[in-house]
């Protein structure tokens, strides 16, 4: 029952970070700001018809609608059941692993900020500032909380191993960043962005050192694999520009699923 309610408040709360992810980019009017950015009512992309409330019920008014909307009867992207049916699955897949706990507000707003990263920046090839100062700031926020508390930390070593925790998460995220910007600096930002720089900063603060070498690791071969796949089929080539952020997001995402796996594997 927990999991059933997780994965519909999952969907309903993707359905909000579509909104996010649509008004990052084009605010419901000229100089919007955040305030209309989260609350303004949600209209089609299209005709800017207002939409009523059966016309956003997660998944089943794109199925219900046939893809189409019902006013200026232009497609529907897929973009919009595809995220509410992963931010379903989050919300199914924290809860599942953590339980009922307070923890779990923070991991899915993390979660759901990488989530809308990932679909923003394969749209259009840009990490909004916007989005991922607020992130590295309420992760480090939670990230300083621990090192000063018992809470949530270290097993072992009470608030002395949260605290040493704290800096080697840090230290990780800053040479991730200066990894990173390396790349950006060097190549001028062709092979990769600054905005992937500090979203590498964000991962690194927010998974443990050893999940966070995991989730880089793991990023580069599933960028390289897809990589050869797409030019094998002739869809890019070895000059074609590929967004990085997903990647780096999907690392990221299965580093923190997969951490008992992980930590247990490499435990001496």
């Amino acid at each position: 029952m927990i999991l059933l309610s997780s994965f519909v408040f999952g969907l309903i709360f993707g359905s909000f970070l579509n909104v996010v992810i649509y008004r990052l980019k084009t605010p419901p009017r000229r100089g919007g700001t955040t305030k209309d950015i989260i609350f303004g009512r949600s209209f089609c992309p299209e005709c800017k018809n207002l939409l009523k409330w059966y016309d956003l019920i997660p998944i089943l008014s794109f199925i219900w609608l046939r893809r189409y909307c019902r006013y200026c009867h232009k497609k529907i992207s897929w973009q919009y059941p595809i995220v509410e049916l992963i931010s379903g699955l989050l919300w199914v897949l924290i809860f599942y692993k953590f339980g009922i706990l307070p923890v779990n507000i923070y991991y899915i707003f993390i979660l759901s900020v990488l989530l809308v990263i990932a679909v923003y920046d394969f749209k259009w090839r840009i990490i909004p500032d916007k989005i991922i100062y607020p992130a590295v700031v309420i992760v480090l926020i939670y990230d300083l909380f621990n090192a000063f508390s018992a809470i949530g930390g270290s097993a072992s070593g009470g608030e002395l191993g949260n605290f040493k925790i704290f800096v080697e998460q840090l230290f990780v995220a800053l040479v991730v960043f200066l990894f990173f910007f390396l790349f950006f600096y060097f190549s001028r930002g062709r092979a990769m962005g600054l905005g992937d720089a500090k979203l590498a900063f964000l991962v690194g603060l927010f998974l443990s050192p050893l999940l966070a070498i995991v989730a880089f690791i793991s990023t580069f071969i599933i960028g390289a694999a897809f990589g050869i796949i797409l030019i094998g089929l002739g869809k890019k080539t070895l000059k074609s520009q590929v967004a990085f952020g997903p990647f780096l997001v999907l690392g990221a995402t299965i580093a923190f699923f997969l951490s008992d796996f992980i930590i247990n594997f490499f435990q001496p």
